[in-house]
């Protein structure tokens, strides 16, 4: 209750801003989650969007909708409501585990106190506000909470004996819980692509803190873990089915690079996790670094791989936290390129759980060492012990608490509205693509010549801003300058997603200046690359009966109502351009 009551507190002050940014095409925009039937449209999220490869997601902003249409406020209060369970089932997770073998001697009768202060400090870390205010990042919840739930249910099905007996022995497989955790996982499957190690850490905490042995945990639990790898299979068909542009080898990013620039981005989340201010929701493109560079925060990134190697080996329990850290942390931040997003703060979502569970249990232990170190009273009980080795705990994680409650309400502030958010960016991490937030976001308040400028400050290293510059330049009737630099962003980013509309508006404005023949040349490469583009076929046709080609403009007609049966316009302009090429009727509405 104070977990749910503290994360209420912290978050409720965000919930009446805006959407932002990825929420356009993630939920506005994305006419899958118009309808929760049928069911396959929900699970079916549009490629190249924010949820693309994730249908559980997509499938909860569809209920969304259904419940509030586009009210922010539902999507931010469904956010926080996952974000709290997620942290209720780290609880679970903490302090099962911290009664299995390898630690039950330990932290027998403090486990609950431990698991609290853990789950409270990571659930109102600062640095998880990007997972609720954000909609869109409701992808890494939705994965975070089915990890956990995948470890918590995974911690039930074997009930291990607590190490004060001595023995490894007496596990029992519960069934029931086993199946619970392979649903988790196929579900976290189901939200996001990080969600693939979960099997991996199930099998290194069972042999690190509740087996002897890799021989002994396989043979207590071979078929759970065989499940759980079998959720592997419902990842794959997934990302065959949507893959993601964006992400892989063959992305555009090369691995080594993206390998110099998550060095640096790493040590920064570490930083971040000890001290969460000046936040940043978008840390740009990876840029073309060298092992000069970077070589400082590589050699901190470095070492604590090797420390928590050498923990393995001499501390398991503590290397395990470590190993949790670059595990979960390994899908977005090792050597496989995300081209389009060189850092996150919601990468560390369940990242962070490590290096919290750490700082509470060093808190814990130095709480033990003070009081051995005191007299003890002349009882000498067990439990007042307990009790006096909490307080100052108690004392310090209520204070992180509220200085957390603090950071939250802060960063909940620059949510406002996309203008706000764009600043900041500009501010802490200056970068190619926050310029160019900061100046749509200008130019949508009217502050057009401020705008502007932005987006030529961004076009130095961010291509994409010169559909954003041509799109204006065109708007303003600056119509060589427009053609210009759309010409040059098509060239330069032939992959965006916007290089289809880009070839649109050039089409138009080739058109208008009546160089129809450039129209068109424009508009068979922009069919060449989208074949559905409706309003493609409809301007060629257009463009080719502007031209006298008026069997070629037909053709391209029917191909819209192929598209788009009742279009009314399409069939007019078919029946005109028929009747033209027999030689005689009404001429095709123009080119525009």
């Amino acid at each position: 209750m104070i977990l749910v009551a503290a994360g209420i507190f912290a978050y409720w002050p965000a919930f009446s801003a805006p959407f932002l940014f990825d929420d356009q095409t993630a939920i506005v925009d994305n006419a899958t989650i118009r309808s929760l039937t049928p069911l396959s449209s929900a699970l079916s999220p549009p490629r190249d969007t924010p949820v693309a490869g994730r249908p559980l997601v997509n499938l909860t902003l569809a209920a969304n909708y259904a419940a509030d249409g586009l009210n922010p406020r539902g999507y931010r209060m469904v956010n926080l409501a996952i974000h709290l369970l997620a942290g209720l089932a780290l609880f679970g997770v903490v302090r099962r585990a911290l009664t299995l073998p390898a630690l039950g001697s330990r932290f027998d009768g403090v486990a609950i106190d431990v698991a609290f202060a853990a789950s409270l400090l990571w659930t109102l870390h600062p640095l998880q506000s990007e997972v609720v205010n954000y909609v869109t990042e409701r992808t890494e919840s939705v994965m975070g909470l089915c990890y956990f739930l995948t470890i918590y249910c995974s911690l039930r099905s074997s009930r291990a004996k607590p190490s004060l007996h001595k023995e490894r022995v007496g596990q029992s497989f519960s069934f029931a819980w086993a199946g619970a955790a392979i649903v988790a996982c196929a579900a976290g499957m189901a939200s996001k692509e990080s969600m693939v190690t979960a099997p991996v850490m199930v099998l290194l905490i069972d042999r690190v803190l509740a087996f002897g042995s890799w021989r002994e945990a396989f043979r207590a639990r071979g078929r759970l873990y065989g499940g759980l790898a079998a959720t592997w299979v419902v990842l794959a068909a997934i990302m065959a089915s949507a893959p993601r542009t964006s992400a892989g080898f063959g992305s555009g990013t090369g691995a080594w690079v993206y390998l110099l620039n998550q060095a640096q981005v790493v040590a920064h989340y570490l930083k971040l996790s000890l001290w969460p201010r000046a936040l940043v929701l978008d840390y740009g493109l990876p840029q073309p670094l060298t092992l000069a560079d970077v070589w400082l925060p590589g050699a901190v990134v470095v070492t604590l791989i090797l420390l928590t190697i050498a923990a393995l080996v001499y501390r398991p329990a503590l290397g395990l936290l470590g190993t949790w850290f670059f595990i979960t942390l390994a899908p977005t931040s090792s050597i496989v390129p995300i081209s389009t997003e060189v850092g996150a703060e919601r990468r560390m979502y369940l990242p962070l759980a490590a290096i919290v569970v750490l700082i509470v249990v060093a808190l814990h232990e130095v709480c033990r060492a003070s009081l051995s170190s005191s007299p003890r009273g002349p009882e000498g009980s067990a439990l007042q012990a307990t009790r006096v080795r909490l307080a100052p705990q108690r004392v310090v994680v209520a204070l992180l608490a509220a200085l957390m409650i603090a950071g939250v309400h802060l960063r909940n502030r620059d949510y406002a509205s996309p203008l706000a958010m764009s600043q900041t960016i500009v501010d802490r991490w200056p970068n190619g693509r926050g310029h160019f937030m900061l100046g749509t976001s200008l130019i949508e308040s009217g502050r057009q010549e401020e705008g502007m400028a932005q987006l030529r400050e961004s076009a130095r290293d961010y291509p994409g801003a010169l559909f954003a510059i041509g799109t204006e330049q065109l708007g303003a009737g600056q119509m060589g300058d427009g053609i210009a630099t759309l010409e040059r962003f098509v060239v330069a980013m032939p992959g965006h997603p916007t290089v289809a509309p880009a070839r649109e508006m050039l089409a138009r404005a080739h058109a208008t200046q009546g160089n129809l023949p450039a129209a068109e040349q424009q508009l068979r490469l922009l069919l060449a690359a989208a074949p559905r583009y409706i309003a493609g076929h409809d301007l060629l046709g257009r463009v080719l009966a502007g031209q006298g080609q008026f069997n070629a403009a037909a053709t391209a007609f029917q191909q819209v109502l192929v598209l788009q049966p009742g279009n009314v316009e399409a069939q007019q302009n078919l029946a005109a351009a028929q009747r033209l090429a027999a030689g005689a009727g009404a001429p095709v509405s123009p080119a525009r």
